[in-house]
């Protein structure tokens, strides 16, 4: 998986994004907290927990400022819940 996505993000002082939600396939997902990052291939990328316990991998391209969605749910091995 590697799908544009929309976020929604606050920016500290050193440039390092802090995504509160992201729009995948028509819906909105809030953040409900940050985990792992680092950095690949010149993008910043992060675990976020979503509710009821759901991790995806974003990836913050700062050359292009877009986002990338790289895994779901399901791409962890874990259930996966329909959209």
């Amino acid at each position: 998986m590697n799908e544009p996505i929309e976020v929604e993000a606050q920016f500290d002082r050193d440039g390092t994004p802090r995504p509160t939600a992201f729009f995948w396939r028509g819906r909105r997902y809030v953040i409900m907290s940050l985990g792992r990052r680092w950095e690949h291939e010149g993008a910043q990328h992060m675990l976020v927990m979503a509710p009821v316990g759901q991790v995806y991998e974003l990836a913050y391209l700062q050359s292009e400022s877009a986002w990338r969605l790289l895994r779901a749910p399901g791409d962890f091995g874990g259930k996966h819940e329909p959209i």
